[in-house]
Formats: structure tokens, C-alpha cells, sequence
């Protein structure tokens, strides 16, 4: 495993169930934290990647929805 993984894959295991019933703010914090970690663009730990994959695509949606709402 990569020696500077930020998270436990316990945590990026638990994180990746809880995406779905995240708010923005959180999507964001994780997001961010998710593309530092540096396991994910390494592809060592396939939970690692999906986890990443899952935060940003949701946060995006999110982002973008936001912006939507506010110019109505």
C-alpha cells in the first residue's frame, strides 16, 4: 500500500457508502481530500478509485446544480 495514503481503506470504504447522503460542503472536503491522497492516481487500491471516482462525479453534479439554482 502507498505510505502516504491519507485514509484507511476502512475509511475510504465508509466514505464511499456515505457519498450518496453527502451535501455539498461535505463533497467538497472529500473531493479534496480524495485527489491528494495520491493511492487513487496511482491505481493501488481499486477501493481507493472508485471512492475518488464516486466524490468527484458527485460533487460535480452537485456544483453544477447549484449554479443552476441560483440563476433561476
Amino acid at each position: 500500500m502507498n505510505s502516504s495514503l491519507k485514509c484507511s481503506i476502512a475509511e475510504c470504504k465508509a466514505r464511499l457508502i456515505e457519498i450518496d447522503s453527502m451535501d455539498l460542503a461535505q463533497l467538497e472536503t472529500y473531493a479534496t481530500k480524495c485527489a491528494t491522497c495520491g493511492n487513487w492516481i496511482l491505481k493501488d487500491d481499486p477501493v481507493a478509485n472508485k471512492t475518488y471516482e464516486k466524490v468527484s462525479l458527485r460533487w460535480a453534479e452537485e456544483f453544477n446544480n447549484a449554479l443552476i439554482s441560483r440563476k433561476d
